[in-house]
């Protein structure tokens, strides 16, 4: 893996205080923050490697695979 990788940084917070995570690949991001919900950490957050911050529920609608299957959900229910 080249040094050049984008990067998306995952950050919470826990009892042990503030933690941070990186992962090149978007669908890792996602799974560890949803980790992270289900040990009960709080204020999860993805920056992607253009600097911007969502939330994980922000995040996971912005995934190609979840906005193409809400794309074709939108379209079946209006025909």
């Amino acid at each position: 893996m080249s040094g050049t990788a984008s990067r998306f940084t995952i950050s919470a917070f826990c009892e042990q205080g503030y933690i941070q995570a990186t992962r090149c690949n978007r669908a890792s991001a996602m799974c560890l923050a949803d980790d992270w919900a289900e040990s009960g950490f709080s204020d999860i957050q993805i920056t992607s490697p253009d600097g911007v911050t969502r939330s994980p529920d922000l995040f996971r609608a912005g995934l190609p695979l979840v906005a193409l299957v809400s794309r074709r959900r939108r379209k079946t229910q209006t025909l």
